[in-house]
């Protein structure tokens, strides 16, 4: 890393296309690659400095990914994210646009395929840890060329406002990382989490105030903004019966909540821009129409 181009495995989704330009010299092509981790029991200490002696047994379990898509992001991409942000950054937006159950199991230091003629190739194990919770049962399992456009066009836009808006970088790293929690109640509470500290206009009525701004963000003026308030409310409901142990609710409200979450993100990386609490409030009383 650093002075060579890294190079992240992507499991859970196949390419449509042999190889594609992101820009920037980030390039995504088909490959294959499986990276395997069984469980081993050894029975003697170690020596410092030195494995366990044999004899080792295999234990039942362990894990194992199919890449099939390897993204290359070469040095010197951007003056404030390194390598691995860019291709963090690269991973969910696709996330976003087909679903979260794409993973980046594993980087290298050179291409998957010439493993097979050097062993001078390094690996570094990434998101291996189990994936608990499916977030969007629709997710699709290919990225096709509609998906490789708007990935291109959105990444350095995106990258930009990353640096602008902490308030921005904990709601897209919330709707990345969520499912990797281990209970649905857990990813409820962040993502609304990441929803009051973007949409909390005052701390009165807090409930009222998140749940308003959000509608009137996402749907114009109207009974879709109205209905889409009230919906938006028991998603509301059910993050206060889950940060309170009351978990009943919680995974009939986790697909849906991830689905206003992604809207949210989504808009404001087509926008190119994040609301002030002004624009939010405005928008809320119809002083935007002006």
């Amino acid at each position: 890393m650093g002075d060579s181009s890294l190079y992240a495995g992507i499991a859970g989704a196949s390419l449509e296309v042999e190889k594609a330009d992101l820009g920037s010299g980030i390039t995504i092509s088909q490959t294959y690659a499986h990276l395997m981790a069984p469980f081993m029991m050894a029975f003697t200490p170690a020596p410092p400095g030195k494995p366990h002696p044999a004899p080792w047994r295999a234990a039942k379990g362990g894990f194992g990914f199919d890449i099939s898509v390897q993204v290359e992001a070469p040095p010197h991409l951007h003056a404030s994210l390194d390598q691995r942000d860019i291709l963090w950054l690269l991973a969910a937006l696709f996330r976003l646009r087909i679903g979260p159950r794409l993973i980046i199991p594993v980087l290298a230091n050179a291409p998957f395929a010439q493993a097979l003629a050097s062993e001078d190739i390094t690996f570094w194990p990434l998101e291996v840890e189990p994936r608990f919770l499916d977030l969007n049962p629709e997710s699709r399992a290919s990225i096709n060329e509609l998906d490789l456009a708007w990935v291109k066009k959105h990444w350095v836009s995106t990258a930009r406002l990353l640096e602008k808006s902490s308030e921005f970088s904990l709601a897209l790293e919330t709707a990345d990382q969520s499912m990797f929690a281990r209970h649905a109640p857990l990813a409820l509470v962040w993502m609304w989490s990441a929803l009051e500290t973007m949409f909390s206009t005052g701390r009165e009525e807090l409930r009222y105030r998140v749940t308003t701004a959000l509608a009137s963000y996402l749907e114009p003026s109207g009974l879709g903004r109205l209905s889409l308030q009230k919906q938006i409310g028991t998603l509301y409901d059910a993050r206060s019966a889950a940060a309170h142990g009351r978990s009943e609710k919680a995974n009939d409200a986790l697909h849906r909540t991830y689905e206003v979450l992604r809207r949210v993100i989504l808009k404001m990386i087509e926008d190119e821009h994040i609301p002030t609490k002004a624009e939010l409030e405005a928008k809320v009383f119809g002083a935007d129409q002006e």
